[in-house]
């Protein structure tokens, strides 16, 4: 009678597994099928790319041509569009906003080598471009270590920086990526069950803010439409490995190296964030006593779509003290 409890368990346990493994491959076939979009095909009208040494980058431009140029850097898995209602007050404020696509996110070409000073090198390549005088360099989440390595890279590209939210990862000891991250199939299959799958783009936005009823439908569309360009997913997957781990090379990835930073520098962090908790915004003010920190009541990881027009209201008010 045991035995056959114990091979009924078996089967039971195999059956399992393999519903799980068919339900795994399902998902990353779905995303080779979504996946088939050239990167002009849904790009908003209102960007366009700018050719670095490093692929072209997607970059939307707003306001007067002659304001003090703002750079926003976007955080994971987002892109430029994200920062629209930001940019549109920006340039109200007549400022020249340069919002632009961080690879492997958005619609910026995705030519590999996503370390901090890859994306740094892109965007000063960028500002060249550009002509751009001295801007104002705005960073997000995973997007603020970038934003911080230019800034420490190219110092004559930035007049001030803003730090919103910031992954800077100064809290956590260096670490490599996880060995079973190793295989780019595990990453790809991971990918399609998570960033890449639009059954959880709403699931994923929710985690990370306080207010969980502004995942609204125009923030999940926006994340969603650069991800039916083709080979989303692989793409994604080789970002990941590298995000998994420590970026050792990169100057900000050094609690020393925020001494020798000039310019000046304001905090914005929402009080509620669970993403980068505000013991990581207090270390990041330790060591820049200069800079400026002003908490967001009742807002999480991404304040500018959690209460755009409070976001907006204490940005303006940081630039106007810079």
């Amino acid at each position: 009678m045991i035995s056959k409890i114990l091979r009924g368990a078996a089967w039971l346990g195999l059956i399992l597994v393999l519903l799980i493994v068919v339900t795994v491959m399902a998902f990353r076939l779905a995303a080779a099928f979504r996946e088939t979009a050239g990167r002009a095909d849904r790009a908003p009208p209102s960007g366009h790319w700018i050719a670095t040494r490093s692929g072209d980058v997607f970059v939307q431009e707003k306001g007067p041509p002659s304001g003090i140029p703002i750079v926003l850097f976007h955080g994971t898995a987002a892109w430029s569009e994200l920062w629209r209602a930001t940019s549109e007050v920006l340039a109200a404020g007549g400022y020249h906003v340069i919002a632009l696509d961080l690879p492997p996110f958005g619609f910026s070409d995705r030519p590999g080598g996503y370390a901090r000073q890859d994306q740094a090198q892109r965007v000063s390549d960028v500002l060249e471009k550009l002509n751009a005088a001295p801007a104002i360099i705005v960073g997000h989440s995973f997007g603020a270590g970038a934003a911080t390595e230019l800034v420490l890279r190219f110092p004559a590209r930035a007049r001030a920086l803003v730090l919103v939210d910031a992954a800077l990862g100064l809290t956590a000891e260096p670490s490599d990526p996880p060995a079973v991250l190793r295989p780019k199939w595990l990453r790809e299959m991971l990918v399609s069950l998570t960033v890449t799958n639009p059954l959880a783009t709403k699931l994923l936005l929710q985690s990370l803010i306080a207010k969980k009823d502004r995942a609204l439908p125009e923030y999940v569309e926006i994340l969603q439409r650069p991800l039916t360009r083709a080979n989303s997913t692989p793409d994604i997957a080789d970002w990941l490995y590298y995000f998994t781990g420590a970026d050792r090379g990169a100057i900000s990835a050094d609690r020393s190296a925020y001494a020798r930073l000039k310019q000046p520098v304001a905090i914005l962090w929402g009080e509620m964030d669970t993403v980068t908790p505000l013991a990581q915004a207090r270390d990041l003010n330790a060591l820049l006593p200069q800079a400026h920190l002003t908490l967001l009541p009742r807002l999480g990881h991404i304040p500018q779509i959690e209460d755009p027009g409070q976001f907006n209201d204490a940005l303006l008010k940081a630039l106007g003290t810079l």
